[in-house]
Order: C-alpha cells, then sequence, then structure tokens
C-alpha cells in the first residue's frame, strides 16, 4: 500500500499514518471537521469572488447525492461564507418530498429551489403529455432551468445544483442530467456506491456519458461504503485510489470513499415523522461524517479551476424566431395527472 492516501478526519493521510481499522470503527470527530473546514476555508480565500457552480450527478438513483450536496453546503457555511452567499437547486425532479437538506436549507436561511418548486417536475403522465406535444420543447424547459440557474447566481458565491437519478433519466423529453448540467454550466462531480469493481465501472460509464455530452468531470465521490469485511470502505478506497493514480493524464479525480453511516440509514423515508431539533443533529452528523471522508477542499478548488466556473455564464446568442410565436400554453399537470391514473399509472414520469 505504499505511497497510497486516504482522506481521513478532513485530510490526507498516507496509508502508513492511520490505523483504518480504527478509522472505519469511529463516529466523525470534531478535530476531523475542524481540519476539513480548515481546508476549505484556506481554498474559498485563495479563489476569486465570481460564483462557482456544481453539479452533483448520481450513478444510479438513491446513491445519496443529496447527501453529498447537504455535505458541501454545510462545509461553506462553517468555512464562514454567509448563507445569502450560497444557494442549491435541483432543476429537475421526480420526487416532492421534503428531504434533510431541503429542511436544513430553510433553517440556515439558505434559498433552495427543490421538490414542487424545481423547474421541471417528471410528475405522473409527464412524459407521454410530452411526447403528446402538450408540454412544450426540449428547448424550453432547459431555457427555464438555465435561468433559473443564472439568477440563483447572482450574488453569490456559490451554487451546488442537484441531479436527479441516474445520468440519462430525463432523456425521453431531451432534458437529461448532462443536458441539465450543459444549460447549469456547472461541471460534475461524480457520486458512486462504494465497491471495487463495480465502483470504477459505474464511474467509467458514467462519466463518459457526461463527457460524451461535453461536460466536464470533476472526478467521483464513493458513498455508502461497507464498515467492515472484505470490502470495507478502507479496503475499496485502496484500490479505488490506486485505479485513478495509475493513468498519469486523467483529468477526474478521486476524492474519497464515505462509510455507510447508520444514523443516517433510511432517514429519507422518516424526515416528514422526525422533530425538527433531531432533524438539525441529523444534519450535523451528515455534514461531519461527509467532511471526515472527502477531500472537500480538492473538490472546490477543482471546481473553481475548471473553464466552465472562470469563463462565467457566456452562452451562444440565441438565434431570433422568423416570427413572433403563439405563446405555448402546455396542459395542465391536474388534467395530465388525472388521465394517468385513470389509465392506470402508479408512479410518476
Amino acid at each position: 500500500m505504499s505511497g497510497q492516501h486516504y482522506f481521513v478526519n478532513g485530510k490526507v493521510v498516507d496509508d502508513g499514518d492511520v490505523d483504518m481499522g480504527i478509522a472505519s470503527e469511529s463516529l466523525p470527530s470534531e478535530t476531523g471537521m475542524d481540519d476539513a473546514i480548515a481546508a476549505v476555508k484556506s481554498m474559498l480565500d485563495g479563489s476569486g469572488k465570481s460564483c462557482m457552480r456544481i453539479f452533483v450527478a448520481g450513478a444510479v438513483t438513491h446513491v445519496g447525492k443529496t447527501s453529498v450536496c447537504l455535505g458541501i453546503l454545510a462545509a461553506l457555511r462553517k468555512a464562514g461564507l454567509k448563507a445569502e452567499e450560497l444557494a442549491y437547486i435541483k432543476p429537475a425532479t421526480q420526487c416532492e418530498a421534503p428531504d434533510l437538506l431541503s429542511r436544513w436549507c430553510s433553517s440556515e436561511g439558505i434559498e433552495h429551489v427543490s421538490g414542487e418548486s424545481a423547474p421541471l417536475v417528471f410528475f405522473q403522465g409527464f412524459t407521454r403529455s410530452f411526447l403528446a406535444g402538450e408540454q412544450g420543447t426540449s428547448e424550453s424547459w432547459m431555457s427555464r432551468i438555465a435561468a433559473r440557474v443564472d439568477s440563483l447566481s447572482e450574488g453569490r458565491r456559490v451554487v451546488v445544483v442537484d441531479g436527479v437519478g441516474f445520468p440519462a433519466v430525463g432523456s425521453i423529453v431531451g432534458v437529461d442530467n448532462a443536458d441539465v448540467a450543459k444549460a447549469a454550466r456547472a461541471p460534475v462531480l461524480l457520486v458512486c456506491k462504494s465497491g471495487v469493481g463495480a465502483a470504477v465501472d459505474s464511474f467509467s460509464l458514467t462519466s463518459t456519458y457526461f463527457l460524451a455530452k461535453g461536460v466536464p468531470v470533476l472526478g467521483g465521490v464513493f458513498n455508502l461504503g461497507d464498515r467492515d469485511g472484505f470490502n470495507s470502505w478502507d479496503k475499496c478506497a485502496e484500490n479505488i485510489s490506486l485505479w485513478f493514480s495509475r493513468k498519469a493524464d486523467r483529468r477526474e479525480k478521486y476524492y474519497g470513499v464515505v462509510p455507510l453511516a447508520s444514523e443516517l440509514d433510511g432517514l429519507r423515508e422518516r424526515i416528514s415523522e422526525t422533530g425538527s431539533e433531531a432533524l438539525e443533529e441529523m444534519a450535523e452528523l451528515n455534514a461531519r461524517h461527509f467532511a471526515t471522508y472527502v477531500d472537500l477542499a480538492g473538490i472546490l478548488a477543482d471546481a473553481s479551476a475548471d473553464p466552465w466556473n472562470r469563463r462565467g455564464t457566456v452562452r451562444p446568442a440565441p438565434v431570433p424566431a422568423e416570427a413572433p410565436a403563439k405563446r405555448f400554453q402546455p396542459i395542465s399537470r391536474e388534467a395530465v395527472q388525472s388521465s394517468a391514473k385513470k389509465a392506470g399509472a402508479k408512479g410518476g414520469g
């Protein structure tokens, strides 16, 4: 394992300097959080004042994208950024239920756009209605998303953009995660499940999807690692790190493996029945846990240096319409959902 490194207690350590077994069994420490926040603050002090955008995408559904978004935003708050300097948006969504991040943003005073207020909601029957020409065009939805992200970015230091499901979700209406990231002008941070072969294969597949559409990929965070056993998070970290290091010209970075936090497992389904005080404790645990195992400063430094963030939000000039078009009025959500239910639909989209 010589020459390998990990992100433990918020900082890079060599394999000979840490007892991985002890680290994997302990809860995130206050010292680890302090070290991670100090590194983030140092990075912010050396960066410009223009708005940095990061798109957090998942290799699969329910891989912890929103928890990663919370970890990034919480670290930035603890590093000294004001609530009004941050924003969160989930431009396209399949779920309108409240989550830990939206509750945390509300308590912190951070503007957030998600759930039913998202620019694009894949409600029940939407895709069939879109294909029938009843919901406008892909371009109109992309323009709506781009405008909302741009407005959120005004006067802010960081905007975190949350993806939906896996990369190709939304492709049936021409608005998949790569399209949304491009509209948002936000380089991608991929969140994959921990492992070795399957984890690297998943990263390779999903990063290629974004790159093929001209969307820059910063690198990967590998989430939900086992606490012990053959595929324990630390053993996976060793091998994933080795794979990333073997190609010298690889642009994408490895940012860490996050072990499963049993206290947070299944919280998504318990949000509505969990009290505010308990949710605040869970949000703090989420933030400390993420900062302990992930190179947060590295993610932010790479995002800040990405050409899309350095060039700002310059977009190609729109092509003038040949004649004034009649304003399109989509079929109402109520009508589409009612028709879908009568036809036997059971889920969204």
